[in-house]
């Protein structure tokens, strides 16, 4: 039996990427790009929780488990499944071959061979992700003696809604594909093997390939440090225009002459840069902010987005909310909090619409930074809690949008060609920097959410706390910044 490898499917499918990222992988396994991060560790966590409750729809299988077992162990218990043609599945074989070490999601016993399926917690198949990664598979299972006769991506069912799961996975025949992959696969093996047994990285160039698929983690080593006015943060710049501002020499957008059109918002930017201030186009400014009838609400909501729906009517990944900040400024700036965190008992929805609906109560304007999130959020509400639909609807149709005031009519340099609220705030408001939150991003305050309400026994009750005094701080300073940043509008609106 062969117990030795050098390659992973990891591994191969970073070397699939680039070869040089393979090689800095498997050579510098401590190195600070690769330290994973909360986001990464639960988007691996979900996964596995996705695989596991997919063997329930391919029933009857044999699990080889590898907790505290021997790579030799593991692979002679699977070898033994294979070779058992009472075994109807096995999930999470231990194959070698080709000097490349797998373990398939389910081997599913059929006519003439095996089912090889792979479990995605995604929605929807990608062929440039999911293919050569089932492809290697195939090949290294048949290296190894293992008859693979059919190829499959097992997804989620984004169709499929609560209470009845009976149709949570989709199952897409891949075989096709997969066999036209396999042509290259010997080779692309043969190549990283030879890589893998360098002493040094190989010299691989940039290019698209390094953030497709997926953004490599050492692109900072490779790509140059680029001036913070470079032409590629000139806002909503083709790639066409980019290549031909390369071509004729031009790397900052002060070096954009004046002959060379932009749109409006790219030329303010311009025009900002250049000058050395922030550039405000006061009168309309002006205009802007008189849709802001006092008292305002700004409002705002952290989701979270099972990839196995919990509540009824709810499909994989839709986003829940179940937290919600919301600042009520009155005419004579005086203000208020409010603020409702989900506690994990029952359906979040009515609580939440009751929630929403009594903090915008007294509003005479509810304003959002970039709206598409907030509307959705109480529209998805909405739905669930058709008594209230009316009421939050009529709040949902309504929302002011405060980035277009924001973008439309003001540039500082700090902006960086973005108009995130990240980037805005910290240069309009600069007293409400994030860096300083414990919780600074969106995507991290849903899945602290996440562990905070489904983490049970194995969050120790402090570790629970803790993070709901963390999210309670970074929701309220959210809606806390953007009531400064309408009082900061104001005042650039109003005469000198």
């Amino acid at each position: 039996m062969i117990d030795h490898y050098t390659l992973t499917k990891k591994t191969f499918l970073a070397g699939a990427q680039c070869l040089k990222r393979m090689w800095w992988e498997m050579y510098e396994p401590a190195a600070p790009e690769m330290r994973e991060s909360i986001v990464a560790r639960f988007r691996l966590d979900e996964g596995a929780r996705v695989g596991i409750r997919a063997r329930e729809y391919v029933p009857g299988g044999t699990l080889i488990t590898r907790a505290g077992r021997s790579l030799r162990t593991i692979l002679a218990d699977s070898e033994r499944a294979i070779k058992d043609p009472t075994i109807p599945a096995i999930y999470e074989a231990a194959v070698i071959a080709s000097d490349v070490l797998i373990f398939p999601d389910i081997l599913e016993r059929t006519d003439g061979g095996f089912s090889l399926i792979e479990v995605k917690s995604k929605t929807s198949l990608s062929e440039q992700k999911h293919i050569p990664d089932i492809a290697l598979q195939a090949h290294i299972l048949r290296a190894a003696g293992v008859p693979v006769v059919r190829s499959e991506i097992m997804h989620l069912n984004r169709d499929c809604r609560y209470p009845d799961l009976s149709n949570l996975f989709v199952r897409e025949d891949v075989t096709k594909m997969v066999e036209t992959r396999l042509q290259t696969i010997e080779q692309e093996i043969r190549s990283e093997l030879l890589v893998a047994r360098l002493p040094i990285a190989p010299n691989v160039g940039t290019g698209t390939h390094c953030k497709r698929p997926d953004p490599c983690p050492f692109m900072d080593r490779c790509w140059p440090t680029r001036p913070s006015d470079h032409i590629t943060t000139l806002y909503r710049v083709s790639e066409k225009m980019l290549a031909h501002f390369e071509a004729s020499g031009w790397e900052t957008i002060r070096d954009l002459p004046d002959d060379v059109k932009l749109g409006a918002i790219a030329a303010r930017q311009r025009r900002a840069l250049r000058q050395g201030y922030r550039v405000v186009e006061r009168e309309s400014l002006l205009k802007a902010m008189s849709t802001l009838v006092y008292p305002v609400a700004h409002i705002d909501f952290e989701t979270i987005q099972p990839a196995i729906p919990l509540w009824d009517g709810c499909r994989p990944y839709d986003q829940v909310p179940v937290q919600m900040s919301c600042h009520i400024v009155n005419a004579d700036r005086t203000e208020r909090h409010i603020s409702w965190l989900f506690d994990g008992e029952g359906d979040p929805r009515p609580r939440m619409a009751k929630a929403i609906l009594d903090a915008c109560e007294s509003a005479s304007t509810v304003t959002t930074y970039s709206p598409q999130f907030e509307r959705s959020c109480i529209e998805f509400v909405a739905e669930a809690c058709p008594e209230h639909a009316a009421a939050l609807k009529g709040i949902a149709d309504n929302l002011v949008d405060l980035m277009p005031i924001v973008r439309d009519h003001v540039y500082d340099e700090k902006f960086g060609g973005s108009f995130s609220i990240k980037r805005v705030i910290p240069a309009l408001v600069p007293n409400m920097d994030y860096s300083k939150l414990e919780i600074t991003d969106g995507e991290t305050a849903s899945i602290l959410l996440a562990r905070m309400l489904f983490g049970g026994s194995a969050m120790k009750p402090n570790e629970r706390e803790r993070i709901r005094e963390a999210l309670l701080k970074y929701s309220e300073h959210d809606t806390r910044a953007m009531a400064m940043l309408s009082e900061v509008l104001s005042g650039l609106a109003s005469p000198s």
